[in-house]
């Protein structure tokens, strides 16, 4: 016979079972007798009863209650005092209302099931039964105290009720953390909703600004057009009247060579005239000579020569006439002659300006090929763009438009021409305003030639 007590409850929860419960270890063989199973009784006051077992196998459980009660009935002790516990416990028949639970049973369905018996058994102790497990054929019980079994269960409503506080507790945390997140989300959602129709604002600007650049960028590739056309134009005039402007010159050159040839021819008659004056001249004198001795002569022989006298006074007045015109034609040799000096100076002139002119002609005309050339690359370089840079989005699109000529600044500062710019040009008041400065570009060319 062995009396072991558990105790001290452990740590209950509601999947806990009637192993983990105090259990108390107190079996008799069938032989002992009843006189020492009341004497444990007497000395153990918390024995809720006593499990006879024989050679291992459960006969039967005697609760306390119900061995006072048959040993306190008329002539009870007598009758059972002396005797085995096997005798009392075939007489009295308890075995009938024994509750044997598996040590595996949950303490709340144990519980349910020791209070759904009769009220004269409800407050009995329970057999737990232990199974072996390599021998299911063998076990082990055990009592267990029907108020140890309350006693857990009320452990265990503690333990759950304690539970569902801090689950309420933290439910209720929870909510408040839910509610400000809530609160939290729903600021997020406005604030979301605002950049959604800001971003929805921002789109249909980006859509506008995009066809606007769509629509400026094909007003550029058409003042492109135009003015590669005007480029064109100018080219072909410019250099037609670079042509004839050439041939202008030739023709002034060769008849400047003609005037000079004949400045020359003339040069050489007044030379000889000037020299047929001199003789004239000297002829005069000689017969101016003479005719002084015919005078003197005449006077000398005055009644014959009467008529000499008049013959030699006409030779003087032809000789004076003659000396007149001698000096006239002189001076009129001379005038020509000054005349001369200053045409062939002017004609010296006039050859430098005609050679300038060839000069400016020939920087004019490789100024319009430059420019020529630099139309055709900006239209080259805007085919290029348009195939590769497609518009995406705004800010590619200024992108594209502010790259498209990366180096037309610098190559156009370079020939002082500010054809860069062309491509910015998107109405009829900039395109005449390029026209004017193409203008103001070859005057300031001509400027510049007619300077040198």
């Amino acid at each position: 016979m062995i009396n072991t007590v558990k105790s001290n409850f452990p740590k209950l929860n509601s999947e806990s079972t009637l192993g983990e419960l105090p259990l108390i270890d107190f079996q008799v063989s069938p032989t002992i007798s009843v006189e020492l199973v009341s004497s444990q009784f007497y000395e153990q006051p918390d024995l809720p009863g006593v499990i006879v077992v024989s050679n291992q196998n459960f006969l039967g459980m005697i609760s306390r209650r119900h061995f006072y009660e048959q040993m306190s009935s008329p002539y009870g002790r007598e009758l059972f005092t002396k005797r085995p516990i096997q005798y009392f416990f075939k007489a009295t028949k308890c075995y009938e209302n024994c509750l044997i639970l598996s040590a595996k049973e949950k303490i709340n369905l144990a519980l349910q099931k020791a209070l759904s018996r009769s009220e004269e058994n409800i407050y009995e102790p329970i057999v737990v039964q232990f199974i072996n497990k390599e021998k299911s054929n063998f076990s082990i019980y055990f009592l267990l105290n029907f108020q140890t079994l309350i006693i857990a269960q009320s452990h265990i409503l503690y333990e759950v009720n304690y539970q569902l506080h801090n689950y309420q507790k933290n439910a209720k945390d929870y909510f408040l953390q839910l509610t400000n997140k809530q609160q939290k989300l729903q600021q997020h959602t406005q604030a979301l909703q605002i950049q959604k129709q800001e971003i929805l604002a921002r789109n249909n600007l980006l859509e506008k600004q995009q066809n606007e650049l769509i629509t400026q960028s094909e007003q550029i590739n058409n003042l492109n057009q135009r003015i590669k056309e005007i480029t064109g134009l100018i080219s072909q005039e410019g250099r037609k009247a670079f042509n004839a402007t050439f041939t202008g010159v030739q023709t002034i050159n060769k008849n400047i060579d003609e005037i000079v040839n004949i400045g020359q021819l003339f040069s050489s008659e007044l030379k000889l005239i000037n020299s047929t004056s001199n003789k004239i001249e000297t002829v005069s004198k000689q017969a101016k000579h003479l005719a002084m001795q015919a005078a003197i002569i005449a006077g000398h022989s005055s009644s014959q020569l009467g008529g000499f006298s008049h013959i030699t006074n006409e030779i003087g007045k032809l000789v004076s006439e003659t000396s007149e015109a001698g000096r006239q034609m002189n001076q009129v040799a001379k005038n020509l002659i000054t005349k001369i000096a200053e045409l062939k100076k002017l004609t010296e002139t006039a050859k430098q300006t005609s050679k300038s002119l060839v000069e400016n002609n020939q920087r004019s005309e490789k100024i319009l090929d430059e420019l020529e050339v630099l139309i055709h690359q900006l239209s080259l370089e805007k085919t290029s763009v348009n195939l590769s840079s497609p518009i995406h989005h705004v800010n590619g699109k200024a992108t594209t438009l502010s790259s498209q000529h990366p180096n037309s600044d610098e190559n156009l500062e370079q020939k002082d021409t500010n054809v860069s710019e062309f491509p910015k040009f998107n109405n009829n008041k900039e395109k005449e305003k390029l026209l004017q400065q193409i203008q103001s570009i070859l005057d300031s060319r001509n400027i510049k030639t007619n300077t040198d």
